[in-house]
């Protein structure tokens, strides 16, 4: 935070008009130096108003007003820079970090009316503690995306693309195979990438140039039209929610249906090794108009 300090008014004389001779003059006023006063920038949060940091921060919502020369004392916006009267708190936290969206945005949702998970367990970056690794895409389930999440619920291309990838000829874990990843994976304290392939089940793969890739996962079937070097448009159609992949899958089919979808990076996922907030914010970025 960058402390400040504001001359709030400067030195000035008031003018006099011209008056009859015999008229006696008054004195001149003279207008004396306000007390510089410290005051510090502040990042406006969700949630924040004028009252409420003026309680906070042991000031009054007149000088915030006043400071800031606001006209109401409605007048904030989320991620506007205003300044408090008075010294920062030493545990005030900084600004939040927005980071960069490396995919140029513009994507779609993957399942018509969907949205962003309600909760971070099902976004990347979330622990996988069955196998040992973490996750690196987004799960839509039913009732946590704003969508409707079935079994054979169309899946859409995020994104205009060539498809690099098409599991036509998948064939289900057994559970001895199932049994033998889990137990590797801990042992280890990773999850293997021949595991993880494994765990993703069906999949289309969809090339969108510059490094970045998309990938469909645990899908139930694939349509006949979508196979390698097939190019699609975004919003049509390159498979159906299911469940392949998952143990669930294995010992008991059917109640773990969900899509998981990956926007791949080079060699990486989208937002790993970011917070949840801002993990969320990149997503949220790659969704917003390019």
């Amino acid at each position: 935070m960058l402390a400040s300090l504001l001359l709030l008014a400067a030195c000035g004389g008031s003018s006099e008009s011209e008056e009859p001779s015999r008229t006696p003059r008054p004195s001149p006023r003279v207008s004396s130096p306000s007390p510089e006063i410290a005051a510090f920038e502040y990042e406006v949060q969700e949630g924040d108003s004028v009252y409420g940091l003026a309680l906070r921060f042991s000031t009054t919502a007149e000088e915030i007003v006043a400071l800031n020369r606001l006209s109401t004392p409605d007048e904030l916006s989320i991620g506007a820079i205003i300044l408090i009267p008075g010294e920062p708190p030493p545990d005030l936290p900084s600004p939040p970090v927005v980071p960069r969206d490396p995919t140029g945005g513009g994507f779609v949702y993957p399942i018509e009316g969907a949205c962003l998970p309600n909760v971070d367990r099902l976004m990347p970056n979330a622990p996988r503690e069955y196998r040992a690794g973490i996750h690196e895409g987004v799960d839509f389930y039913a009732g946590t995306n704003c969508a409707t999440v079935l079994e054979g619920t169309p899946v859409m291309a995020a994104k205009a693309g060539t498809v690099i990838r098409a599991d036509h000829s998948f064939v289900e874990m057994t559970l001895e195979e199932l049994n033998e990843f889990i137990a590797s994976s801990k042992a280890q304290g990773y999850t293997s990438a021949v595991a993880l392939d494994r765990f993703r089940g069906r999949q289309v793969w969809v090339d969108h140039g510059n490094g970045i890739v998309t990938r469909y996962c645990h899908l139930s079937a694939i349509p006949a039209a979508i196979t390698e070097g097939t190019a699609v448009q975004a919003g049509e159609l390159v498979g159906y929610v299911g469940d392949s992949g998952t143990p669930e899958a294995v010992t008991s089919p059917g109640i773990e249906i969900h899509l998981h979808f990956e926007i791949r990076v080079d060699d990486s996922f989208l937002g790993e090794g970011l917070p949840p907030d801002q993990t969320r914010q990149v997503w949220e970025q790659a969704f917003a108009p390019p």
